[in-house]
């Protein structure tokens, strides 16, 4: 009897083991990277950017893809195929594996407002306990004339339907590619690139239910608001007014009929008091939206300038070469005053004329932080909120993760749609905001300058567009497990690749990150790419 007993509690014994090592070891699923994506229909999955997430362990895998039809791109980058239509799906799998995805559904409900879309992210928020959404979108009235920004959503079921919250702007203008990463703490993190400063790389904490960026927010309400200033000695005052509730107060002017800048300040219709110096005074200014409502994203500064600026006035610009230079701006808020000076020139140019004088102007689009000094803009510091900018320029496809408590930047050179991919930049840091080191780039056929890489050519780089060993532009990284056993799994888009040319069926690439300590180096890095038909993961 004992001896049968034992036999049983053996082989009990043996079954639970090898349960256990399933469990562990997880289920081996090849990944091709040189042939399509298939849904459970057997049909090209209509998938690209997006991140790839696992609510539960053991639980199936979502990926949140933008999709992008069937046109076809007609030039090697920036082509329009990939600028109009696009969608977002829900797709579910149980193990990630080719021919295993359901498309759930359309993410987002009939809430959300007519843009263009690219690139989406969800992440999962323990306090609300509400699954977010975020997207990169361009052309929407809702980025306040900033190009563009982000639109949010939020749903209680990770399938979704997500119903638009909000648009979200990042700290700097015109906030393009992307990735957020929820740090152990619950704190998240929003990467991104600002496509209107020289597609330069920064990080900003978000708030706490993840809908905004803290490095965008405007701080409380300050008390009501002073009485406006008269005229400064030097300075012609434009206009002024109450945020709150939309009023104008406008000293007499005069224009002529063919001058425009009568027409620029009184769309101004709300701002905020920044402050003035010897050489200027800035302002911000929103639209007028009603009482209540918060202003626009931008700070508009007004430069002593000897040159006229050299776009038309209705189209003003930054530019280092038009004279001028950055100065302090301090907060602001929708309880302020706005007030709208100009610089006196003693030159005088009969279409731009402005209480019987002249002036030149020169305007450049700041964000508004929720700091509580006054900063320069321009110098792009760090903050107890944003990482300030780090890396070089022209650069997006942002991913960010955290292993054995570093935290990964990668990125590379702008691709835009291109058919030969970019690089991998890697940057780490011991904080999420930094600062970031740079080390390598670990996506080109061959070694690299310093920060740069191997996508679009720029200046201040050796053209090596063509040299991308994935031919891929990043797009996302997988944790798949956790502990020490974490995979993380690159993943990139083979933009150009279908067979059939449309964009739709284009093709992506995996690969496992291996990491190794490097002379040079006292954190462990990913190691160099080297081309793999085909990966083999454990989900």
């Amino acid at each position: 009897c004992h001896s049968k007993m034992a036999k049983i509690f053996g082989a009990m014994f043996v079954v639970a083991a090898l349960l256990l090592a399933d469990l562990t070891q997880g289920k081996e699923v090849v990944i091709s990277n040189v042939r399509p994506r298939y849904n459970v229909t057997g049909d090209i999955m209509d998938a690209h950017d997006g991140t790839y997430n696992q609510w539960t362990p053991g639980g199936p895998w979502y990926y949140y893809a933008m999709g992008y039809g069937t046109c076809k791109q007609g030039g090697d980058m920036c082509h329009g195929c990939g600028y109009g239509y696009s969608w977002i799906g829900v797709w579910k799998s149980q193990d990630m594996s080719n021919g295993s995805w359901t498309l759930v559904r359309e993410a987002r409900d009939s809430s959300w407002p007519s843009a263009v879309y690219f690139r989406v992210h969800v992440v999962y928020n323990k306090m609300t306990e509400k699954y977010v959404l975020w997207v990169n979108v361009d052309g929407a009235p809702q980025c306040h004339a900033r190009g563009a920004c982000y639109f949010v959503g939020t749903s209680s079921n990770p399938e979704g339907p997500f119903t638009y919250t909000n648009a979200a702007n990042a700290g700097r203008p015109s906030g393009g590619d992307f990735d957020i990463l929820v740090d152990d703490d619950g704190s998240a993190y929003l990467i991104y690139t600002s496509t209107s400063t020289g597609h330069t790389m920064s990080i900003e904490k978000l708030a706490d239910d993840y809908l905004t960026s803290l490095a965008a927010a405007r701080p409380s309400p300050p008390p009501p608001p002073p009485t406006p200033p008269s005229n400064i000695t030097g300075f012609n005052l434009i206009g002024s007014g109450a945020c709150r509730d939309g009023t104008m107060h406008e000293p007499p002017f005069y224009t002529n009929e063919k001058s425009e800048l009568q027409s620029q300040t009184t769309l101004a219709s709300c701002a905020a008091a920044c402050e003035t110096d010897s050489a200027c005074l800035g302002f911000s200014f929103c639209r007028n939206e009603g009482e209540g409502k918060a202003c626009a994203d931008a700070c508009h500064l007004y430069s002593d300038s000897q040159t006229p600026p050299s776009r038309n006035t209705s189209d003003w610009s930054y530019s280092a070469g038009q004279g001028g230079n950055p100065h302090s701006i301090t907060r602001v808020t929708d309880e302020s005053w706005w007030i709208c000076y100009t610089k006196a020139s003693a030159r005088v140019t009969s279409s731009q004329q402005i209480g019987r004088k002249s002036e030149y102007r020169n305007s450049a689009t700041f964000p508004l932080r929720q700091v509580a000094q006054v900063e320069n803009f321009y110098t792009k510091q760090p903050s107890n909120v944003s990482s300030g900018v780090f890396g070089n320029v022209f650069v997006e496809a942002p991913a960010m993760f955290k292993r054995n408590g570093t935290y990964y930047a990668l990125f590379g050179n702008c691709c835009c749609f291109c058919g030969h991919g970019s690089g991998i930049g890697v940057y780490t840091a011991t904080n999420p905001l930094g600062p970031y080191t740079y080390h390598e780039n670990i996506g080109c056929t061959k070694p690299t300058v310093p920060g740069c890489g191997c996508g679009m050519n720029h200046p201040g780089c050796p053209n090596m567009y063509g040299d991308s060993l994935t031919k891929a532009q990043q797009n996302f990284v997988i944790r798949i497990g956790t502990g020490a056993d974490t995979q993380y799994v690159w993943t990139g888009d083979r933009w150009q690749s279908a067979a059939d040319g449309i964009k739709a069926h284009d093709l992506q690439y995996w690969s496992v990150l291996q990491f190794s300590k490097q002379a040079n180096s006292s954190v462990e890095l990913p190691m160099q790419f080297q081309w793999e038909d085909n990966i083999t993961i454990n989900v």
